[in-house]
């Protein structure tokens, strides 16, 4: 029963981002297209290397395919009372909220497969460690669909919810931009504080051909335990400020 309400919803929602041509650009086109253009990226610091770009293309699809497609879903099909409708169904509130944003979560996960796909065909870059570049992408979209459902929850249209949600976006590039500018010298305590700084560190660490699989697991705890606190912070935000009903 889960499944096939699960299902159902998804296949609404894909059909309804499809038909949002301003929803659909902003996840779709736009970190595809800021992707290309960040593969120029390392004119600018010349010393970061591929892990530099692709922290600013992971970042880019976090905050627009991830957070801004989340906030904007939510907020619209909230305001038309959809949500409400689908709880007074047989279908959970989980179940509800996953198949809504399910075609974000989707989006997020494919864009990030296809930015690092990218960087390995046209600059012929390979992760060295996968599973820390996995960790990244998983707990990259779940931290930027957690921060797009708790900017729900402060906006009152789809529209205030996108607008609110461009800071977000920003500030994610912003502390990945700032860890880019001291990659090779190593990373301040507050810079690998920083989402942003941690997806720097922990895709350094993927991307170097200087350390051992398990030496670079070692070394990069500590950035993976600051995305993951923010990430558990996101949802916890996420949970106390969604509402599923418009704001008056």
């Amino acid at each position: 029963m889960m499944s096939g309400a699960l299902g159902a919803i998804f296949r609404a929602e894909t059909k309804l981002l499809a038909r949002n041509s301003a929803v659909a650009v902003s996840a779709v086109l736009v970190p595809a297209a800021m992707g290309v253009l960040f593969l120029n990226a390392d004119d600018l610091l010349p010393g970061a290397g591929t892990s530099f770009l692709v922290t600013l293309m992971l970042l880019t699809v976090f905050g627009m395919s991830g957070c801004i497609t989340a906030a904007a879903s939510l907020s619209y099909r909230r305001d038309e009372l959809y949500l409400k409708r689908l709880r007074s169904g047989n279908a959970s509130d989980t179940t509800v909220l996953l198949g809504v944003l399910s075609p974000a979560i989707g989006v997020t996960l494919a864009q990030s497969v296809l930015m690092v796909v990218l960087v390995g065909t046209i600059a012929s870059m390979l992760p060295t460690n996968p599973l820390l570049l996995l960790a990244v992408i998983v707990l990259g979209a779940a931290l930027s669909i957690g921060l797009g459902m708790a900017v729900t929850g402060i906006t009152s249209s789809s529209e205030q919810a996108q607008t609110v949600a461009t800071p977000v976006v920003f500030a994610l590039l912003g502390s990945g931009f700032w860890a880019g500018m001291s990659l090779t010298e190593g990373l301040s305590t507050l810079q690998l504080a920083l989402p942003g700084g941690a997806v720097a560190e922990l895709l350094r660490l993927a991307y170097s051909e200087t350390s051992t699989f398990t030496g670079q697991l070692a070394e990069g705890l500590p950035a993976l335990g600051v995305l993951a606190a923010w990430t558990v912070l996101a949802l916890s935000a996420a949970r106390r400020l969604f509402r599923w009903e418009p704001r008056q």
